[in-house]
C-alpha cells in the first residue's frame, strides 16, 4: 500500500476473482470486476463501465492501477478497450502502444477476439473500417518480444 501511495494512485480496477484486502478497499476507490481468465468469459460486457471509470479518473488528473492476478491478460484487455475507444484508431496500434509499456501484455485468445469485435462495433459508423481490424492473426499479435526472441534462440539451439 505504501508503493500505491508513493505513486499517488487513488483508484484501482481489480480484474480478478480474488477480492482485495479490506485495507485497500477502505483507502482507494476500487472497481472490482470478478472474472476468471478463461476463453469463455465475457469481458466485453465490462468495457463500458471500466472505460467510464478510467475516463473519469483521467479527467480529474488522478492515477489508476489496473491489475489482475498476473498482469498479463485481464488487465491488458481492459486497458486495450480503453485505448481503442479513446486513444487509437485500431487494436493493432493500441496493442503496440501497450506492449511498449508492458511487454508481457497478452490477452487470452477469447479476450482478444472480443477486443476485435469491440473495435469493429466502435468503428461501425465509419465508412472504411477494413484497416481497423488487425491483418495479423491473434497468435502473431500476442507474441511478446521476449517470447519471440526466446523462441528464436530455442530454434537456433535446436538447429
Amino acid at each position: 500500500m505504501n508503493l500505491l501511495n508513493e505513486l499517488a494512485i487513488k483508484h484501482i480496477i481489480s480484474v480478478c476473482d480474488i477480492q482485495l484486502d479490506k485495507e485497500i478497499i477502505d483507502n482507494f476507490n476500487v472497481l472490482w470486476i470478478n472474472i476468471d481468465d478463461t476463453l469463455s468469459v465475457d469481458i466485453r460486457k465490462h468495457f463500458d463501465r471500466t472505460n467510464q471509470f478510467l475516463l473519469s479518473c483521467k479527467e480529474k488528473g488522478e492515477k489508476v492501477l489496473v491489475h489482475c492476478q498476473m498482469g498479463i491478460s485481464r488487465s491488458s484487455s481492459i486497458v486495450l478497450a480503453y485505448l481503442i475507444k479513446f486513444h487509437h484508431e485500431n487494436l493493432t496500434d493500441a496493442y503496440d502502444h501497450l506492449l511498449n509499456r508492458r511487454h508481457i501484455a497478452a490477452p487470452n485468445f477469447g479476450f482478444f477476439l472480443q477486443l476485435i469485435r469491440y473495435e469493429k462495433a466502435l468503428n461501425s459508423d465509419k465508412t472504411d473500417n477494413k484497416d481497423s481490424i488487425p491483418t495479423e492473426s491473434p497468435q502473431t499479435l500476442l507474441i511478446s518480444p521476449a517470447i519471440a526472441s526466446s523462441e528464436q534462440e530455442n530454434n537456433e539451439v535446436n538447429s
